[in-house]
């Protein structure tokens, strides 16, 4: 049986609001990220989800909680869903980082290249997202998920598939799990 795979963005956070690179550390959401979150909660009423999981970082938590809430289903983390590392890039305002936009240009179509500071390549996220999915289908009976996870994870799985867009906030893709493998569907507006 083929298992349905939601898998969005959280909500606008402050720092995605104030073009600050979060990584794995947090900030809050604002109150257009939690009007975001209600808004992909409707959205997924459409959906007929039976469970809702998101990384351990606030912000899909917040966003993940609202949609939980909302679909009156139970809400899982699972931390390898948790957004890129970016080391010492983390909690700067990308403006200022010209090591960081050298990085951006890159970052996809070299899915090998690491940040030279600490952080993760494309393939290392793509790695850990995948022994994820793995550890989640081998241990949950759902078979409508709802994942929220965060923009530049999400973008080097969609990049796995050969599919590349920026991912709004609240935004997402649709994956198809079947034989113990992760197949692409489409993009979810």
């Amino acid at each position: 049986m083929e298992k349905h795979i939601f898998l969005c963005r959280h909500g606008q956070t402050e720092w995605n609001r104030d073009k600050k690179l979060q990584g794995q550390l947090d900030s809050p959401l604002t109150e257009k990220g939690r009007a975001q979150a209600a808004e992909l909660a409707a959205k997924a009423g459409n959906w007929d989800i039976d469970l809702v999981v998101s990384s351990h970082l606030g912000r899909a938590k917040d966003t993940a909680t609202i949609c939980a809430s909302s679909l009156g289903q139970s809400h899982k983390v699972y931390q390898g869903f948790c957004e890129r590392n970016f080391g010492e890039w983390q909690g700067k305002e990308t403006s200022g980082l010209a090591a960081y936009q050298a990085f951006k240009e890159h970052r996809y179509t070299r899915p090998d290249l690491m940040p030279d500071n600490g952080g993760e390549s494309a393939n290392m996220v793509t790695e850990r997202f995948m022994t994820t999915f793995h550890s989640l289908m081998n241990s949950e009976t759902a078979s409508r998920i709802l994942i929220v996870s965060h923009g530049d994870a999400m973008a080097c799985i969609a990049r796995s598939f050969g599919e590349g867009r920026t991912i709004d906030n609240c935004g997402g893709m649709l994956l198809g799990w079947q034989n113990g493998k992760l197949h692409w569907q489409q993009w979810i507006d």
